[in-house]
């Protein structure tokens, strides 16, 4: 893309990469509220007389979200740079994708033997950089990368500022006098979505006793059943959260901390209507006050920010066992040995297991369908408090609330 090229700008909802054309175009009053209000939007800049959007902005400040794509004159995109609005108002570059075609003809993205960069960057410019130079057939090689963080910062732009939001240099923009513009676009119809980490499903409903949920994998229909598995001692109030076999003294403990006391383990059991049987440990849930539960958060250990997640991502703990726990840190063991853990070989569908000279306990629980990385959340009351921590064992993430 030369320097000083001249663009028209126009608002709109986005890209459709299977029509390659702009969809859902918007007069710049409203693309200004939305920006104004959080509401995602897209910029388009386009060549006078031309239809391919050689730089689309997608942007929804709601979810802290921005980004750049690079489309070629075959319609596709060919380059992606993915921003997120940091608390102190700065634009941080934490992903940046490239796409290397080889003919006019190849499909976008083409997974086999288009060559694909990416590099993705943390809070402190530490990253991660991919290269697949022949597409995935062709071998891949991966390796540590690091940047300044002034070097992936910038400041948010103001509404109509886009050129350092386009990653191509000088430009020239202007916005036709009397655009054109479409219908309204219903929000489930729009062309795209910004990457949001994972939230949490339907917990309230998970810890609802005779709640039936179908799984969305499968036609099977399952109904919740609570358990008390006990009250967990926590002196200090610093929560962990983990696999029973990896707990010792460097195990690490969540940023939100309680007041120290005893608090009540609840399970959320799941039991297939179909095969009663047949149940699983859906959920498990550290109850620190009975009262209901306004918002949901990431439970956090030090020095992860959620802001860096990517779509659809959770920060968890790894379960090799089967089993999870909640303990406080002043039941962690030194180092966990052979008969610690053989106490924890007894969770049916839990255990309490107190380490000798320890204050604190530690409750463990089976995880769902066993080994894998599953969150933990946090929810609180209207004043803010923290009322409860849960693991979600994930089973239920997709699944909906059946009325049979």
């Amino acid at each position: 893309m030369s320097e000083g090229t001249s663009f028209d700008v126009i608002h709109c909802e986005g890209w459709d990469p299977v029509a390659r054309a702009l969809v859902g175009r918007l007069a710049p009053g409203t693309a200004r509220e939305r920006d104004a209000t959080g509401e995602q939007y897209a910029v388009a800049l386009v060549r006078p007389g031309t239809e391919i959007p050689p730089v689309l902005l997608e942007i929804a400040w709601q979810h802290r979200f921005a980004r750049c794509h690079h489309i070629d004159e075959q319609g596709r995109r060919r380059a992606s740079f993915e921003y997120r609005l940091l608390e102190d108002g700065a634009l941080f570059l934490m992903k940046v994708e490239q796409w290397h075609y080889k003919s006019d003809d190849q499909e976008e993205f083409d997974k086999k033997t288009a060559g694909r960069t990416e590099l993705s960057f943390g809070p402190d410019g530490e990253g991660w950089v991919h290269r697949a130079p022949r597409g995935y057939g062709g071998g891949s090689s991966s390796g540590h990368v690091r940047k300044a963080v002034s070097e992936l910062t910038m400041p948010k732009p103001a509404f109509g500022d886009w050129e350092p939001l386009a990653n191509s240099g000088p430009l020239f923009l202007r916005t036709p006098d009397a655009p054109e513009t479409d219908p309204p676009m219903p929000a489930e119809e729009r062309p795209w979505r910004p990457s949001v980490p994972l939230r949490p499903s339907d917990l309230d409903g998970m810890f609802t006793a005779g709640t039936r949920f179908s799984l969305s994998d499968s036609r099977s229909l399952v109904e919740i059943e609570l358990r008390d598995a006990g009250e967990l001692r926590m002196p200090s109030g610093r929560l962990v959260a983990s696999d029973p076999a990896f707990l010792d003294a460097e195990a690490g403990h969540f940023t939100v901390t309680v007041p120290p006391g005893a608090y009540r383990v609840e399970l959320a059991m799941i039991r297939f209507v179909d095969e009663p049987a047949h149940e699983r440990a859906a959920a498990a849930k550290l109850v620190v006050a009975d009262v209901p539960v306004v918002t949901w958060e990431a439970a956090l250990w030090p020095g992860q920010d959620a802001l860096f997640l990517g779509d659809g991502e959770f920060y968890g703990y790894g379960v090799d066992s089967g089993t999870g726990c909640f303990a406080d840190v002043t039941a962690l063991p030194e180092e966990m040995d052979d008969e610690l853990l053989e106490k924890f070989t007894e969770v049916d569908p839990y255990c309490e297991v107190t380490p000798a000279g320890a204050d604190g306990n530690i409750i463990a629980f089976t995880t769902g369908w066993g080994d894998g990385s599953y969150p933990t959340w946090i929810g609180r009351a209207a004043d803010g408090t923290p009322v409860c921590f849960v693991t979600d064992m994930l089973i239920l993430n997709d699944a909906r609330i059946s009325t049979a």
